[in-house]
């Protein structure tokens, strides 16, 4: 029996549509999280920020956030109507994330945007004592190997080597650089 030409042309082209019809309702190619945006940076009080948006998440699903510094400088001094009254201190933390992880759901297009902040660590043994009026100040802060992880699919958003900010123009002493504050001697941060 004799297919002609047209028969033949005819099947393959049946056939190629069922194939693309399959394909357009099977799993297409998957999105990946991603971050489309990221900034890691430091807000005007010397705490660290991570703005952020990222995309290619399941709708309505949960992504748990973090914005962690490596190593903290904390410059401390007694001061007096904007004046040095004493002696100052670095106070060197490690490992410093924000207090509260961020658990956040992405949209229906799945997508978030947000911000995470983790503030200056504190120390509640190791700061100077102050005698009244002056009062305990941080004057200045370096924040180390500075990154926004996203946790739940272990992508890292951005980050940042070094970040600086002298919060009080006119006090005494200085932050090390990070080289120096990678070897301690370290503090354990304060509630």
């Amino acid at each position: 029996m004799k297919c002609p030409f047209t028969h033949q042309a005819k099947r393959a082209g049946i056939a190629l549509a069922v194939v693309a019809a399959f394909s357009a309702l099977g799993i297409g190619t998957a999105q990946a999280q991603e971050f489309t945006q990221a900034e890691v940076t430091l807000d005007r009080f010397g705490n660290l920020e991570c703005v952020f948006r990222e995309a290619g998440l399941p709708p309505g699903g949960t992504v748990r956030y973090d914005c962690t510094g490596q190593y903290v400088g904390v410059l401390q001094q007694c001061m007096l109507r904007r004046k040095p009254v004493g002696n100052s201190q670095v106070l060197i933390f490690q490992d410093i994330s924000a207090h509260e992880l961020l658990n956040l759901e992405a949209n229906t297009n799945g997508q978030i945007r947000a911000a995470v902040l983790t503030q200056i660590p504190e120390s509640e043994n190791a700061n100077l004592l102050c005698t009244p009026p002056s009062e305990l100040t941080t004057t200045a802060v370096r924040w180390c190997n500075n990154s926004l992880v996203d946790l739940t699919n272990n992508i890292v958003g951005g980050t940042a080597p070094e970040l600086f900010v002298q919060l009080v123009a006119n006090a005494s002493g200085n932050v090390p650089s990070c080289a120096v504050l990678a070897n301690g001697p370290f503090q354990t941060p304060g509630e």
